[in-house]
């Protein structure tokens, strides 16, 4: 008998596609496995997200619990924002062992009520449960007057791929958590695991550039490496990366412990950042609008052979499919240099 473990979180996701994905064909305005689901409601759109994970899993040792109720909102709330839709309404299930204390427990919803207010959406409770390990799942609902972006789209060779922001401080913190490093003097690692965000800058930033200029779009969530990658797969294009931004923390963390900052930029995950695939035919109109969004940078292009590739040294680097997935329980401390 095949068991989860035997095929990861994708291969579970694929495997429930196979069956569940027809029934939703014509309910959802987005595929069965977007970043969200979407319907359309008169002459609106509402996109709904749910996400959630163990704290066992994903509980740095220097996060408190009013920590990980933010991320969790934002988790929900990220998916939303990147389809192009206005977040209104966070809410949660959750499981806590019976001898949490009282405090850690309001520490908690209050970081699931700040961070959905912080983006712009009402925190409204949810479900409670007594569990063994502990855990939450968020719901996060938004609007949009704009058909959603998808995942799936007829992207093609000299695409436009920008996203936002830099990367790496949340890779630098797997490899901190799990080598058991003094995070203290790592001012802008702690900030971006404490409280993530992800920017409600990207609304403006679609409803200026036009959403038919914007063909594709995920959140970076699960790394910048694997969500190129999943873009990749399931529009069956490439792509060639000739810039990743690193933040200049991350540059000198990897520096102290021997590190390749670009393996920290790729392989980090829960940045929540957009990533964009931007029609070629658009360019111009583009480079007019990243002179009042400067945090949006160009990051590559789109070409017609499925692989992801890096630009090192002046030649291409294929990058791989690694880091954290659901039943396999691998994770990757990135300490792995790309020669």
């Amino acid at each position: 008998m095949v068991k989860l473990r035997d095929i990861g979180e994708k291969g579970v996701i694929e495997y429930i596609g196979r069956f569940l994905g027809r029934e939703l064909l014509g309910l959802s305005v987005l595929g069965f496995n977007d970043d969200a689901l979407a319907f359309k409601l008169d002459r609106k759109y509402l996109i709904l997200n749910i996400d959630g994970f163990t704290f066992r899993y994903s509980k740095y040792y220097w996060l408190s619990y009013y920590d990980l109720g933010w991320k969790a909102s934002t988790l929900a709330v990220s998916d939303v924002i990147v389809k192009g839709g206005i977040p209104k309404a966070v809410a949660s299930s959750v499981g806590f062992r019976k001898s949490t204390s009282l405090k850690r427990f309001k520490e908690f919803i209050l970081g699931l009520r700040d961070s959905a207010k912080h983006h712009g959406a009402k925190y409204l409770g949810g479900d409670l449960n007594e569990a063994v390990d502990e855990w939450v799942s968020t719901a996060c609902i938004g609007f949009s007057s704009m058909k959603p972006i998808p995942r799936k789209s007829r992207i093609k060779e000299n695409d436009i791929v920008l996203t936002y922001g830099k990367y790496g401080l949340t890779g630098a913190a797997l490899h901190a958590h799990y080598s058991r490093i003094n995070i203290k003097p790592w001012r802008r690692i702690i900030e971006a695991t404490r409280k993530p965000v992800t920017p409600l800058e990207t609304l403006e930033f679609i409803d200026k550039l036009g959403r038919k200029c914007i063909l594709s779009s995920i959140d970076s969530s699960d790394g910048l490496a694997q969500s190129l990658l999943e873009l990749s797969k399931i529009n069956k294009v490439g792509f060639i990366v000739e810039n990743i931004p690193v933040d200049p923390e991350a540059v000198e963390y990897a520096k102290t412990y021997g590190l390749d900052p670009e393996n920290l930029a790729l392989y980090g995950g829960e940045e929540f950042y957009p990533i964009l695939v931007i029609s070629r035919k658009c360019l111009n109109k583009l480079r007019d609008v990243l002179r009042e969004f400067s945090e949006f940078k160009i990051i590559g292009k789109v070409t017609a052979t499925v692989n992801v590739y890096i630009r090192k040294k002046g030649r291409l680097v294929k990058v791989e499919s690694r880091g954290w997935e659901y039943f396999k329980n691998k994770q990757s401390t990135h300490t792995r240099r790309i020669h």
